[in-house]
């Protein structure tokens, strides 16, 4: 019995000497997947700025397919409620965009009340839920992007499920007489190195990403590389062109807190 105690004892000590593997004795700092330990003072240190920005705002929405709650409990929970909002305000006011990128509670929502009356009108003709959705398409209001049905995670999913997975969501952007050409992977954890070839060869040209392992983003900041042709070994082999990648720095949070609308709206 004494030689259990000693064993607990020693795997508790085990787990608080080693941060990463449970959340227990953790600093400020939380290591990101793959990383040994906190980065250097000289890692943290900020690149150098150019003196000129061009900086593009992006308002962009974020669903989990599934997460605290299940597919059906977020969409009743809170996501269908934020498409009929969304279509509302867009309807309300031509300049309004919104750029949408779950496909899965997208299609959810049209089966469940795509074909009820949405109390909008164009023309002095009632609209459904569906008709208004389309023809916000068709304005260029409402940008659909990622274009797969689910954002898949990339290190388990077998390359037949990642075609099948942007095959299922562009026949269901075909049933809103639309399509994408950018890519939306902002909260993949991780990438694998043929995702550029899968999306490239089914007609993407453009590509967000949102993780990335912290030392290999803070070397591409520091290059200035944040923004990149993503090419994998089957396009040099096939000699075709890669995705123009961009990288959300502040992964998909407001980059200050004056913009960030889910608090200050």
């Amino acid at each position: 019995m004494a030689g259990y105690w000693w064993w607990l004892l020693g795997v508790g000590v085990v787990l608080w000497m080693n941060p990463q593997v449970l959340p227990l004795n953790k600093g400020s700092w939380v290591p990101r997947f793959g990383e040994p330990g906190a980065p250097t003072e000289r890692e943290m240190r900020q690149a150098a700025l150019p003196r000129k920005l061009t900086l593009h705002m992006l308002t962009h929405s974020h669903s989990d397919i599934g997460w605290n709650l299940s597919f059906e409990g977020y969409y009743k929970a809170s996501v269908h409620s934020v498409l009929r909002q969304v279509t509302r305000e867009l309807w309300a006011d031509g300049r309004r965009r919104f750029t949408w990128g779950d496909i899965a509670f997208l299609d959810m929502w049209m089966a469940d009340e795509g074909t009820q009356d949405s109390g909008l009108e164009a023309d002095g003709k009632e609209m459904t839920w569906r008709e208004a959705v389309t023809v916000l398409v068709q304005r260029g209001q409402l940008d659909i992007v990622g274009g797969g049905y689910v954002s898949p995670d990339e290190g388990l999913t077998t390359w037949w499920a990642h075609n099948a997975i942007v095959d299922v969501g562009h026949r269901t952007l075909a049933e809103l007489n639309t399509t994408t050409r950018v890519g939306w992977q902002i909260d993949n954890f991780g990438h694998m190195n043929t995702m550029a070839h899968v999306l490239s060869n089914t007609g993407y040209r453009q590509l967000v990403l949102g993780r990335m392992a912290f030392r290999q983003q803070y070397d591409l900041a520091t290059q200035g590389q944040l923004q990149f042709e993503w090419r994998s070994e089957e396009h040099g082999r096939l000699g075709a062109r890669g995705l123009l990648t961009h990288f959300l720095v502040d992964h998909y949070q407001a980059p200050s807190a004056r913009f960030d609308f889910d608090f200050t709206a």
